[in-house]
Protein backbone atom coordinates (compact mmCIF):
# COMPACT_ATOMS: atom_id res chain seq x y z
CA UNK A 1 0.00 0.00 0.00
CA UNK A 2 1.10 3.51 -0.53
CA UNK A 3 0.93 6.39 1.85
CA UNK A 4 -1.22 7.96 -0.88
CA UNK A 5 -4.04 5.48 -0.24
CA UNK A 6 -3.89 6.05 3.53
CA UNK A 7 -3.99 9.80 2.89
CA UNK A 8 -7.00 9.39 0.59
CA UNK A 9 -8.73 7.26 3.21
CA UNK A 10 -8.03 9.74 6.00
CA UNK A 11 -8.99 12.79 3.93
CA UNK A 12 -12.19 11.34 2.52
CA UNK A 13 -13.42 9.80 5.73
CA UNK A 14 -12.58 12.88 7.82
CA UNK A 15 -15.36 14.73 6.02
CA UNK A 16 -17.93 12.09 7.02
CA UNK A 17 -19.35 12.98 10.43
CA UNK A 18 -19.18 10.17 12.94
CA UNK A 19 -16.32 8.04 11.60
CA UNK A 20 -13.51 7.73 14.09
CA UNK A 21 -11.24 5.01 12.61
CA UNK A 22 -10.96 3.00 9.42
CA UNK A 23 -8.84 0.43 7.59
CA UNK A 24 -8.82 -0.80 4.00
CA UNK A 25 -8.04 -4.50 3.60
CA UNK A 26 -7.39 -6.63 0.50
CA UNK A 27 -9.34 -9.83 -0.12
CA UNK A 28 -6.49 -11.88 1.30
CA UNK A 29 -6.38 -9.85 4.52
CA UNK A 30 -3.47 -7.51 3.82
CA UNK A 31 -3.66 -4.06 5.34
CA UNK A 32 -3.77 -1.58 2.47
CA UNK A 33 -4.51 1.70 4.24
CA UNK A 34 -5.50 3.12 7.59
CA UNK A 35 -6.62 6.43 8.98
CA UNK A 36 -4.25 8.64 10.92
CA UNK A 37 -6.24 8.03 14.10
CA UNK A 38 -4.70 4.53 14.30
CA UNK A 39 -1.16 3.34 14.88
CA UNK A 40 0.27 0.56 12.73
CA UNK A 41 -0.26 -2.22 15.30
CA UNK A 42 -3.91 -1.28 15.86
CA UNK A 43 -4.45 -1.04 12.09
CA UNK A 44 -2.98 -4.53 11.57
CA UNK A 45 -5.31 -5.96 14.24
CA UNK A 46 -8.32 -4.26 12.64
CA UNK A 47 -7.26 -5.59 9.23
CA UNK A 48 -7.26 -9.13 10.64
CA UNK A 49 -10.70 -8.52 12.17
CA UNK A 50 -12.03 -7.15 8.88
CA UNK A 51 -10.70 -10.14 6.93
CA UNK A 52 -12.22 -12.57 9.42
CA UNK A 53 -15.58 -10.79 9.44
CA UNK A 54 -15.61 -10.63 5.65
CA UNK A 55 -14.87 -14.35 5.38
CA UNK A 56 -17.49 -15.37 7.95
CA UNK A 57 -20.22 -13.17 6.51
CA UNK A 58 -19.51 -14.33 2.95
CA UNK A 59 -19.56 -17.96 4.10
CA UNK A 60 -22.92 -17.46 5.78
CA UNK A 61 -24.30 -15.72 2.69
CA UNK A 62 -23.22 -18.63 0.50
CA UNK A 63 -24.69 -21.23 2.88
CA UNK A 64 -27.97 -19.33 3.08
CA UNK A 65 -28.07 -18.53 -0.66
CA UNK A 66 -28.22 -14.87 0.32
CA UNK A 67 -26.31 -13.49 -2.65
CA UNK A 68 -23.36 -11.15 -2.60
CA UNK A 69 -22.46 -9.40 0.64
CA UNK A 70 -22.45 -5.61 0.41
CA UNK A 71 -21.63 -4.91 4.03
CA UNK A 72 -22.28 -5.55 7.67
CA UNK A 73 -23.33 -3.35 10.55
CA UNK A 74 -22.48 -4.41 14.10
CA UNK A 75 -24.00 -2.41 16.94
CA UNK A 76 -21.56 -1.71 19.76
CA UNK A 77 -22.13 -0.08 23.11
CA UNK A 78 -20.19 2.99 21.94
CA UNK A 79 -20.98 3.11 18.24
CA UNK A 80 -21.07 0.90 15.18
CA UNK A 81 -18.57 -1.31 13.41
CA UNK A 82 -19.27 -1.06 9.69
CA UNK A 83 -17.80 -3.39 7.09
CA UNK A 84 -18.26 -2.43 3.44
CA UNK A 85 -17.20 -4.96 0.83
CA UNK A 86 -15.75 -4.23 -2.60
CA UNK A 87 -16.31 -6.43 -5.65
CA UNK A 88 -12.68 -7.58 -5.54
CA UNK A 89 -13.32 -9.10 -2.10
CA UNK A 90 -11.56 -6.26 -0.35
CA UNK A 91 -13.22 -4.36 2.45
CA UNK A 92 -13.34 -1.15 4.43
CA UNK A 93 -13.87 -1.48 8.18
CA UNK A 94 -14.85 1.62 10.11
CA UNK A 95 -15.74 2.48 13.67
CA UNK A 96 -18.42 5.13 13.92
CA UNK A 97 -19.67 7.11 16.87
CA UNK A 98 -23.11 6.39 18.39
CA UNK A 99 -24.85 9.40 16.81
CA UNK A 100 -23.59 8.79 13.27
CA UNK A 101 -26.05 8.89 10.37
CA UNK A 102 -25.62 5.26 9.32
CA UNK A 103 -27.33 5.65 5.94
CA UNK A 104 -25.10 8.60 5.02
CA UNK A 105 -21.95 6.87 6.28
CA UNK A 106 -22.81 3.73 4.30
CA UNK A 107 -23.38 5.69 1.07
CA UNK A 108 -20.09 7.56 1.50
CA UNK A 109 -18.13 4.39 2.27
CA UNK A 110 -19.48 2.74 -0.89
CA UNK A 111 -18.65 5.89 -2.89
CA UNK A 112 -15.08 5.87 -1.56
CA UNK A 113 -14.73 2.13 -2.24
CA UNK A 114 -15.81 2.71 -5.84
CA UNK A 115 -13.17 5.44 -6.22
CA UNK A 116 -10.28 3.29 -5.01
CA UNK A 117 -11.50 -0.14 -6.19
CA UNK A 118 -8.39 -0.76 -8.34
CA UNK A 119 -6.12 -0.14 -5.34
CA UNK A 120 -7.94 -2.59 -3.08
CA UNK A 121 -6.71 -5.78 -4.72
CA UNK A 122 -4.22 -8.46 -3.66
CA UNK A 123 -2.24 -7.80 -6.86
CA UNK A 124 -1.86 -4.12 -5.97
CA UNK A 125 -0.83 -5.02 -2.40
CA UNK A 126 1.65 -7.61 -3.71
CA UNK A 127 3.23 -5.13 -6.11
CA UNK A 128 3.67 -2.61 -3.31
CA UNK A 129 5.11 -5.21 -0.93
CA UNK A 130 7.55 -6.37 -3.61
CA UNK A 131 8.61 -2.75 -4.10
CA UNK A 132 9.17 -2.36 -0.34
CA UNK A 133 6.18 -0.12 0.34
CA UNK A 134 3.59 -0.55 3.00
CA UNK A 135 1.24 1.46 5.17
CA UNK A 136 2.97 3.71 7.65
Amino acid sequence: MSNHLSQLLSTNLARIPGISQAVAVSADGLLLAFTGTLNRDAAERLAAIAAGMNSLINGAARDLAGGAVEGNLTTLENGFLMLVTVSSGASLLTLTKPGADIAFVTRELHRFADQVRDQLTPAFAGNLAAAGYGPR
